[in-house]
């Protein structure tokens, strides 16, 4: 007697649905037992994309807070807005977690059944040798216990799975569809390829030759209209992004992008970042490429499946872009200067990548008859067989992150909370980076590393620069603005944790394999020693506050770069004789040798004519100066002697001509320079 049709999918769906299932049961189970109940997140970064999904849910898309404005910083376009009908079906706080775990079973469901779709010879040559290969698709997923984590963790990775998943299979109907349909299926490639995108930046890696595929693929339609077809989208949605963040933030790139490249940091020499990027190379190739994949007697399994599958003629279209992208991932990841931290998160989608190139292979090899179905079968289980020594570990670190984030940036929202519930609630908290605090504890929030985004004010830029830069922009706040508590790592916030905080409470863990440090402290805050913003000195023309990056931005500031420059802060007393209130200032660094320099902006009309250059530095030896206009030949040599320590000093230079427009340069003759605040005054 025949089987109904249907049999073979529900018995292959059910086949799937047990390894995927049982992999997210031996995560989670040991995760809930560390963490007493509260639904696991290994990750910090996890209640992030939670909180721009409540903020989605609630109609502001795109905002880490409703009220915050923009922000570039979710690293997930797409990802907040699949868990938005989460937070609106009732999956509140930490449970909007089960959501995300729901949503990540089925999206690797779903690339399980690309998959099969993918790998399924339906009765083409080979296929009595190779149809078994479709049915061990899910175990190709669920192999790499590293890759599982982030599967599991509640970020975008399953989600990027299940589109990568449909971008694949969308590439080979173009390449397979009549003539007549194949434009539709280039276009829908190619939407899927940058929403690939729009899941994981990263994904750009595939994304790009993915479009190659298709121009390569288009035979009677012509190459140059088919690549346009199939690339134009992810071109549109990566200039829209760009415009978006320059309009809103004043930068082309992600806050993300700013933070955490190795290339955004404006102090270290071409070759010390070089260096920095190739040790994320060698520890992604060692703990991602070779430890994670079952050490290096066979890690080189996954990739020779991948390489036959590029050799096969009928799934090289897909097999070369996974494995560019895979590689090429990893090249962009190992310029993230977090690269080698969080598990290795970031290497996840090469995993993903490979794995799926090595399906393929797995299903090319096995076409070729019985014999090589035998070695094929070999190959595969070799290669899925030898990671699992790391389950156990994987499923241990996973559990026990999990406790670190429960008990330590949960509890910390919990505190402010209670806080909240028994004194006055707080107006705003200070975090650096911290998803859970806010997101949980219902209290509005800025992050003062600038990924959370705060009314397109340059945090992000202004974290990398240094923390007196992060407290210039604060400053700039109005007093009723600026956070009243700060919930901080102290080793992290150096200069104003300990200086603009009073320490009024703190959780501290044990065994932290996660958090980045094992102590949050809670903080009151007192900004009394700040400027009230928008204050202006008497007699002042123009004036520079350095290390204010909105201030040099507006005056054109260049500070030697690299290996100089650093950003300072201090608080000290005003006045010749200190006998002023204490008051923070931020300042730069300038070896001696090198030069600042700004533009008096075109708007001081006043200008013109003479002028007395003020300059604010503190307390130190006796150092030279030399202050030039770019427009005349001569520059003023200026020594300046030792200084007070206590107080704030000010070297006054006479100008005999300025004009809106004109470019100022200060350099270091004799001794460094610590330059802080630039006044143009009227003589």
């Amino acid at each position: 007697m025949r089987r109904p049709p249907w049999i073979r999918p529900l018995l292959w769906h059910a086949s799937a649905a047990i390894p995927v299932l049982g992999a997210a049961a031996a995560f989670y189970g040991p995760a809930l037992a560390r963490t007493g109940g509260v639904w696991p997140a290994p990750l910090d970064d996890v209640y992030i994309h939670f909180g721009f999904a409540r903020a989605a849910a609630l109609g502001h898309p795109f905002s880490w807070i409703p009220g915050n404005g923009y922000s570039s910083g979710g690293t997930s376009l797409a990802y907040p807005l699949a868990l938005a009908p989460g937070y609106l079906l009732g999956f509140r706080g930490a449970w909007l977690g089960l959501f995300a775990a729901l949503l990540a079973c089925a999206a690797l469901l779903d690339l399980c059944r690309s998959l099969r779709r993918l790998l399924d010879p339906r009765g083409g040559p080979g296929a009595a040798s190779s149809r078994w290969v479709a049915w061990a698709a899910p175990l190709f997923v669920v192999a790499v216990p590293l890759l599982d984590w982030s599967w599991f963790s509640g970020m975008e990775v399953a989600l990027l799975g299940a589109v990568m998943g449909r971008a694949l299979v969308a590439v080979r109907r173009a390449e397979l569809a009549p003539p007549a349909q194949r434009p539709a299926e280039q276009l829908r490639a190619g939407l899927l390829a940058a929403l690939l995108v729009a899941t994981r930046p990263e994904a750009v890696a595939l994304a790009a030759p993915l479009a190659v595929a298709v121009a390569h693929a288009a035979g009677s339609l012509g190459a140059a209209a088919s690549l346009a077809r199939a690339s134009l989208p992810t071109a549109l949605l990566l200039g829209a992004q760009a415009a978006a963040n320059r309009a809103l933030t004043g930068e082309w790139s992600a806050a993300g992008a700013v933070r955490k490249l190795i290339l955004s940091n404006p102090y270290p020499a071409p070759l010390e970042k070089a260096l920095e990027v190739i040790k994320n190379l060698a520890a992604l190739r060692v703990q991602a490429l070779e430890s994670a994949l079952g050490g290096p007697s066979c890690a080189f399994l996954l990739p020779l499946l991948g390489a036959i599958a590029a050799l096969d003629r009928r799934t090289r279209r897909l097999a070369v872009p996974l494995l560019i992208g895979a590689y090429g991932s990893l090249l962009l990841v190992a310029l993230n200067a977090t690269a080698r931290y969080q598990n290795f998160r970031y290497a996840a989608p090469a995993l993903a990548m490979l794995l799926v190139a090595a399906a393929l292979g797995t299903g090319a090899l096995a076409r070729r008859g019985r014999l090589a179905a035998g070695v094929a079968a070999a190959l595969a289980l070799a290669a899925l067989a030898a990671p699992s020594a790391w389950f156990a570990r994987q499923i241990d670190h996973f559990a026990r992150s999990s406790a670190n984030i429960a008990g330590q940036q949960v509890e910390v929202a919990r505190r402010l909370a209670a806080r909240a519930r028994q004194h006055r609630a707080p107006r705003r908290v200070l975090v650096g980076d911290a998803g859970a605090i806010p997101y949980l504890s219902g209290i509005p929030a800025i992050d003062g590393l600038g990924l959370g985004g705060y009314r397109g004010m340059p945090f992000a830029r202004a974290s990398v620069h240094g923390v007196p830069a992060v407290v210039e922009l604060i400053e700039r706040l109005d007093a009723a603005e600026r956070p009243d508590v700060l919930a901080l790592y102290p080793s992290w916030w150096g200069g104003l944790a300990d200086v603009f905080g009073r320490r009024v409470d703190a959780v501290k863990i044990e065994d932290n394999v996660m958090c980045a440090a094992d102590e949050k402290v809670i903080y009151e805050a007192d900004w009394s020693a700040l400027a009230p913003p928008g204050e202006r000195r008497d007699g002042a023309i123009d004036e520079v506050d350095i290390a204010d990056l909105v201030d040099e931005r507006a005056h054109g500031y260049a500070f030697p770069s690299p290996r100089g420059g650093w950003v300072v802060g201090a608080v000290l007393r005003d006045g010749s004789d200190g006998g002023g209130a204490p008051r923070f200032d931020a300042g730069r660094i300038i070896p001696e040798g090198r030069e600042q320099s700004f533009a008096i902006r075109a708007a001081a009309e006043s200008a013109l004519g003479p002028a007395v250059l003020a300059l604010r530095t503190d307390g130190g030896g006796p150092i030279a100066i030399g202050v030039a206009i770019e427009r005349a030949a001569d520059e003023a040599r200026v020594e300046v002697p030792e200084r007070p320590l206590d107080r704030w000093a000010e070297i006054r230079v006479p100008l005999r001509d300025v004009a809106p427009g004109d470019v100022v340069r200060i350099r270091a003759l004799r001794g460094t320079f610590r330059s802080f605040h630039v006044w143009l005054l009227r003589p």
